[in-house]
């Protein structure tokens, strides 16, 4: 259990909410999201959850969660047709595994129809210059593994949505952009893989985790959020934007030094050092994680 302090001073509504959250994953050795996540981040907090603490103001986006009941609520959706808030279970691999799909709809074809409502920015489903709709690969896999556990709890699924309503969605920005959404909430559609591939990838998930209590892995450029050094060519050395970016100091150089590129007296190259954005401010064990210090240079 996390103990949730308030250092920063937010109003008391805020904390008792924080407090309050009711979410669990139930009897079971990890969620569906807890897979998601890095192995050896699970592993941590198991190692060290008696000392684990957590700032309100480091919680305010698990509100938006806690928002989707409500709306649910609101919204009747509890009919004859549909289920809300249902946790399944399944055991796999000597692990007890568990998730909870926000609804799930009886289509007159009498298969389900998994939607799960996410509280967004924009920019998580902004379309690339083609037009095209890039669905993250977590929602994905998140949804594929909520199908899993329907199928082994007697369900036939054969769809998978998103709703996604932007926290910040802008009416003049929709205006002047195409690709930026044109609604402040959107339903879409997400692949729904084979029922072995979703076995599979959950298992995979599964075995991981399992790894990692008896031997901690590190995490991945992909699982820190890591940012690679970059390089920026500036017009001059109080320039606020690059002309360019590079991978290395040399490319930088020798980009500046052909004469194709045009580029004036007075250029500077900027080092900008790469970051790990979820062990520097998402997560929750990274005081405790020796491949953080090392990262750090400690």
């Amino acid at each position: 259990m996390v103990d949730i302090t308030n250092n920063k001073g937010f109003p008391l509504a805020l904390v008792k909410a924080v407090e309050n959250d009711s979410y669990s994953k139930g009897r079971a050795d990890r969620s569906v999201t807890g897979l998601l996540a890095p192995p050896r981040q699970a592993a941590l907090k198991d190692i060290h959850e008696d000392v684990l603490t957590e700032d309100v103001s480091e919680r305010t986006f698990a509100l938006y969660g806690q928002l989707v009941h409500l709306l649910l609520e609101r919204s009747g959706e509890q009919d004859r047709n549909a289920l809300t808030e249902e946790r399944m279970f399944t055991e796999m691999m000597g692990w007890t595994i568990s998730g909870q799909t926000d609804t799930i709809t009886l289509t007159e074809e009498e298969n389900w129809v998994v939607s799960d409502y996410k509280f967004v920015t924009s920019y998580k489903f902004k379309r690339n210059y083609s037009g095209e709709l890039v669905m993250p690969a977590e929602y994905e896999q998140q949804l594929n593994m909520y199908a899993h556990l329907l199928r082994e709890n007697g369900f036939k699924v054969d769809g998978l949505k998103i709703v996604a309503i932007y926290r910040d969605w802008s009416k003049m920005e929709a205006k002047r952009d195409r690709n930026y959404p044109q609604l402040g909430a959107e339903t879409h559609d997400v692949k729904l893989w084979s029922e072995e591939d979703a076995k599979a990838f959950m298992e995979e998930r599964v075995r991981l985790h399992q790894d990692a209590e008896t031997s901690l892995p590190y995490c991945n450029d992909e699982e820190r959020w890591a940012k690679p050094d970059k390089y920026a060519l500036m017009p001059n050395a109080n320039s606020a934007r690059a002309r360019k970016l590079f991978d290395s100091r040399v490319d930088a150089f020798a980009w500046a030094q052909d004469p194709a590129n045009k580029v004036k007296a007075g250029w500077v190259i900027d080092h900008r050092v790469g970051v790990n954005t979820r062990c520097e401010n998402y997560c929750l064990v990274s005081e405790y994680c020796d491949q953080f210090k090392v990262i750090q240079g400690f």
